[in-house]
């Protein structure tokens, strides 16, 4: 490890460590200075939790699913068991590591059980993400427009990010851009791989169809989650406003600075409250069911799976 790369490192648990102890302590003392607004928790019922335990499941079920078919893109054939299971493990790595220890888990298993180069790993980590940010950018100024539709407030500053940063990826993904391979910048280095590995998708139709049909069938499922969660709280939140709700929340999730992005998540819903309606304590409930459901799930399946993988790593 390089002395810049170790200082990066530091910095990153540093700022990882003031956002988790900074909100920790502001939602606690939020919490407890208006209890009152909380108080809607106990009216959840058991099917309320059947429903959001459903769409989660259903959210890991497509995430499996995608690691599934882009594996494939790299000639890597996984067995059902191995793609649900790297699906709840990373799942589990990355709720309760900072940085996505998920990556690492499923590079160190690809690497060793599927014989998958590092860059290559690298390359399909690069093709979800990217396809992640498209599809929830979309999503957010689809519902931004159905809002407007139907005479309701419209941030513009918003729906011109989410337009702008739809259409960078989609750029990004259609137009072919050579880039030296040998360049010394490591970013440079990372986009030419991604590009690469983008092209050597791409000319498998069939492949990219299903990517994007799976990946809409995800945002969708995504959707119909923070409506269930906004519904079992007593909230008022529109279909539209849970369409852009969840692109957001979607997209705050990529900013691993956190376990689970927590605390990022929050203030990113708290925020939204503004333009949609509700309040930061409604933002705060919300968030919290559906952490509590993927909480619950991972910490029974998450163990499960990682035995499994580690069975299977052991055996290779």
């Amino acid at each position: 490890m390089t002395v810049r790369s170790s200082r990066y490192q530091i910095v990153r648990r540093v700022v990882s460590g003031v956002i988790l102890v900074g909100f920790l302590a502001w939602a606690a003392w939020y919490v407890y200075s208006n209890a009152e607004s909380f108080l809607p928790i106990a009216d959840v019922s058991w099917l309320d939790i059947v429903i959001l335990t459903a769409a989660f499941l259903a959210i890991m079920a497509c995430n499996g699913m995608l690691i599934l078919i882009v594996s494939q893109a790299f000639q890597v054939q996984l067995l059902v068991k191995e793609w649900l299971s790297l699906s709840f493990a990373a799942s589990f790595a990355n709720y309760f590591l900072p940085f996505k220890g998920g990556a690492g888990m499923r590079a160190l298993y690809m690497s060793r059980v599927h014989r998958l180069p590092l860059a290559e790993f690298v390359s399909t980590l690069s093709i979800m993400y990217l396809m992640n940010v498209i599809a929830n950018g979309l999503l957010a100024v689809i519902g931004m427009l159905l809002i407007a539709a139907n005479d309701g407030p419209v941030n513009f500053s918003l729906l011109t990010f989410f337009a702008l940063v739809t259409s960078a990826g989609i750029l990004l993904m259609v137009i072919d851009i050579n880039i030296n391979s040998d360049s010394q910048k490591f970013l440079l280095r990372q986009l030419f791989r991604f590009l690469a590995a983008w092209h050597r998708v791409r000319r498998n139709r069939l492949l990219v169809c299903k990517l994007w049909a799976l990946t809409a069938v995800m945002a969708a499922v995504t959707v119909w989650q923070c409506f269930a969660a906004f519904e079992a709280a007593s909230v008022s939140l529109s279909w539209y406003g849970a369409t852009i709700y969840a692109a957001c929340k979607n997209l705050a999730t990529l900013i691993s600075l956190t376990p689970g992005s927590l605390g990022i998540v929050e203030l990113v819903s708290i925020y939204l409250g503004g333009q949609l309606g509700y309040g930061t304590a409604d933002a705060l409930l919300v968030q919290g069911l559906i952490r509590a459901v993927a909480v619950g799930v991972l910490s029974l399946a998450g163990p499960v799976a990682l035995l499994y993988l580690r069975r299977r790593l052991q055996f290779t």
